[in-house]
């Protein structure tokens, strides 16, 4: 085959290694961001340590409690019914006091009674019900609020939010380990604080307990959400409703969507991360030009993060429409937020390597305008290594730029408190430094150079 032949085949075969390369480039951008999000998911949302050391600190904000007082204390005064026993009691007292006054005017009782109660049209105490009412919803509203904002309950706080956490978690993985705060219905996930409202209904009757003539409630009632709330029933002679106590935390068809995704990510997350890799040093392998394919790979890739981080912040803005109330939406907000904070650091931590490896990539490639702009400024020049000046004073302090590289990233690790996300890009400055180090000894001709030529001895 001659060379004229070659030259259409070797076109051919650049143009097929372009079209996969670009192939590759939304393939591997798609993986980058899927693993991303994976990667999080498996440390953050679906561990429950981690979890929790994730939003115990947001925990002491007083939106969590008023959002908290507010959902216990309408628990409560359901439970109370308040209207019922408070115009029963009135409508008792009147009755007493009718008597007594048929009693003080010395007549037969019975068609006097009949009369007042049916015949004359008069004021009667039940008519004061709303007005007493009134005050008793204020001072149990004050009784939960103080029972919730205590510093007991405070402590408790985040053993109640880990169990929680723990048994969706264990219902998404069809863990078969009794959780009974925690429970799936055929409509949603469902939470229990019957418990709590039995607390808080026990330090109320303490306020209101003169219109609960009688109401004994139990020292404790069982973790079983139909024979707590028949309990609690049973000791304020009333029929509680079905969802008395009952907080929905996802709804079922969310909550089949979170389950696929947990068992999925539980199996397949580190494998992503290895093929994700792959496919990094494929798609820059396979590409015609390799410094144009990491360029082309690392701002597909960026552009891929900001499009995750928008969908992210769509999605806290549905997250927070879900809440019923103010408090309820700062609440949501807040814990979203806190959560979705470690996605943030890993988005934002792939986003500064692929524009830093994009740079990198191009400024290789010594673009014309870069040399244009080294004969018009001569610092460009110097900054940017083309006069060779820069990587000869970098190889002729070589190791003590190595020890300074070391100390500054030992140090860096330190102040920041170990953190992951500071100690990987303190990691991959330093390679890049040693390495580039090693590179400007082996460009510079200074002792110490690898290419480095010994002087003759004569």
């Amino acid at each position: 085959m001659t060379s004229a032949e070659t030259v259409p085949l070797r076109s051919r075969g650049d143009a097929v290694r372009r079209w996969v390369a670009a192939v590759l480039v939304v393939v591997t951008t798609l993986l980058v961001v899927a693993s991303s999000v994976a990667v999080w998911a498996h440390r953050t949302v679906f561990d429950t340590d981690d979890f929790m050391d994730t939003v115990g600190p947001v925990l002491d904000d007083p939106a969590f409690y008023d959002a908290l007082a507010d959902n216990v204390t309408e628990q409560t005064l359901l439970a109370l019914d308040l209207d019922t026993r408070v115009s029963a009691r009135l409508t008792e007292l009147d009755e007493v006091l009718a008597l007594a006054l048929v009693e003080r005017l010395e007549v037969e009782p019975g068609p006097l009674l009949e009369a007042l109660g049916t015949r004359v049209d008069r004021p009667t105490l039940a008519a004061l019900t709303p007005v007493v009412v009134d005050r008793l919803e204020e001072r149990v509203e004050k009784v939960v609020d103080r029972l919730v904002t205590s510093e007991a309950f405070r402590e408790r706080l985040p053993r109640l939010v880990e169990r929680a956490h723990t048994g969706a978690i264990a219902l998404a993985r069809a863990d078969v380990e009794d959780h009974p705060n925690v429970y799936l219905t055929d409509d949603a996930v469902m939470l229990d604080t019957t418990p709590l409202i039995a607390e808080a209904l026990r330090e109320a009757l303490g306020s209101v307990g003169d219109m609960l003539p009688g109401v004994t409630l139990p020292d404790a009632v069982t973790e079983n959400a139909p024979q707590a709330r028949a309990q609690l029933g049973e000791a304020l002679g009333a029929r509680l409703p079905d969802d008395f106590g009952q907080v929905a935390l996802l709804d079922r068809e969310t909550f089949d969507m979170v389950q696929g995704t947990v068992r999925t990510v539980d199996r397949v997350v580190w494998a992503l991360v290895v093929v994700t890799v792959l496919l990094i040093v494929a798609t820059v392998l396979v590409a015609p030009d390799r410094r144009r394919g990491a360029i082309q790979l690392a701002i597909g890739v960026a552009a891929g993060l900001v499009i995750a981080a928008a969908l992210v912040a769509q999605l806290r803005g549905l997250v927070v429409e879900a809440a019923r109330t103010p408090d309820g939406e700062r609440v949501a907000g807040v814990l979203f937020d806190a959560v979705s904070g470690g996605l943030h650091e890993i988005l934002w931590l792939i986003g500064i390597i692929a524009v830093v490896a994009a740079v990198v990539a191009l400024l290789l490639g010594r673009p014309a305008w870069l040399g244009r702009a080294a004969d018009r400024w001569p610092w460009v020049g110097t900054v940017s290594g083309q006069d060779g000046r820069l990587p000869r004073r970098v190889a002729e302090h070589a190791d003590a730029l190595r020890f300074v590289a070391v100390g500054l990233s030992v140090l860096v690790v330190v102040v920041t408190g170990f953190s992951w996300v500071a100690l990987v890009l303190v990691s991959l400055a330093l390679v890049g430094s040693l390495v580039g180090i090693s590179v400007a000894q082996r460009i510079a001709d200074v002792p110490g150079g690898r290419r480095s030529t010994p002087t003759p001895t004569p």
